[in-house]
């Protein structure tokens, strides 16, 4: 089913790469009231194929809460051993098949894409050489294992980044942040995860939550099947409104390392929910969803950061 999905990605734009997600569980205190600590950890697997059929493209109804369903599809995705042989996920014990509102996390449009095709913009803290080989940006290490892009751009309307990493030698990532209206600590966003060593020659796709469902619950990144914790905070005068400025990766590496870097997107995502399974056996798995969004994007700017969060 997986090459199928591959296969048919080449002739139409239903079959597409998405992140499947379910939320953390909260713990209840005695009253059945969530006590706000998480009793099990999200779950993020990026990278997934999957072929989206749409039954209602835009719907304006109005539902609970200020929402509206903005879409029905059937989702077909790849048999549950396929899935959990992905690279990111191979190895995880913590999912065993899909459940009911578990999250498709589709691809809008890419709001701002960092250019990998070009060594202009890019810089390290100290000595390195930056070339590239006309998709993605590469950095063979002889000092400082910092990677910086410097640009001014409107990422407004983005919710989520999404890069891919791919390195030689014996590199660690330590952090990432992103930069906006200015480039020192009080302007930036930090995702601090705990430290990752990334495999050679091996391209790892990250798909991180940009403002939204960070500040506060923080997210994850799973490779090879570990869940490491990426705690995020902002600085003092960090505003999602204010353009972006910089964008730097932190890593440990020794002389002689490289780092590439590809695919790097700012990007709107629409979020699909699961409602039903329809169909579930060896080759694929046939799953009922929608999708809804909050309020209107024209007004997020003038209401404040969190006017437009779900």
């Amino acid at each position: 089913m997986s090459g199928l999905l591959k296969r048919l990605s080449f002739q139409t734009g239903q079959s597409r790469k998405v992140t499947y997600y379910r939320p953390p569980v909260y713990g209840k205190d005695n009253y059945g009231v969530e006590n706000g600590s998480v009793s099990a950890d999200e779950i993020i697997v990026p990278d997934v194929r999957a072929y989206i059929h749409n039954k209602t493209d835009k719907s304006f109804v109005q539902q609970r809460a200020g929402h509206n369903v903005t879409g029905k599809a059937t989702i077909y995705l790849p048999n549950l051993g396929t899935l959990k042989n992905f690279p990111n996920f191979s190895g995880a014990t913590a999912f065993n098949e899909p459940e009911g509102f578990d999250k498709i996390i589709d691809y809008d449009r890419t709001v701002y894409q960092v250019p990998t095709d070009t060594e202009t913009g890019w810089s390290q803290d100290s000595t390195g050489v930056i070339s590239t080989d006309g998709e993605s940006v590469t950095l063979t290490v002889t000092g400082s294992s910092a990677f910086s892009y410097t640009a001014a751009a409107n990422t407004l309307e983005a919710d989520r980044i999404t890069f891919q990493l791919k390195c030689s030698g014996s590199v660690v990532l330590n952090s990432f942040l992103s930069f906006h209206g200015g480039t020192t600590s009080n302007d930036q966003i930090l995702y601090d995860n705990a430290n990752i060593t990334l495999d050679d020659n091996e391209w790892v796709t990250f798909d991180l939550p940009f403002v939204s469902g960070t500040t506060t619950d923080n997210t994850s990144i799973y490779y090879k099947g570990a869940r490491y914790a990426v705690p995020v905070t902002s600085g003092s005068s960090f505003t999602y409104i204010e353009n972006f400025a910089k964008t730097t990766f932190n890593f440990a590496t020794s002389s002689g390392d490289t780092i590439q870097i590809k695919n790097f997107k700012y990007y709107k995502s629409a979020e699909w929910s699961i409602h039903e399974i329809n169909d579930y056996n060896d080759e694929f798995m046939s799953l009922k969803c929608v999708r809804t969004s909050g309020k209107r994007d024209s007004r997020r700017k003038a209401y404040g950061t969190n006017y437009n969060r779900p």
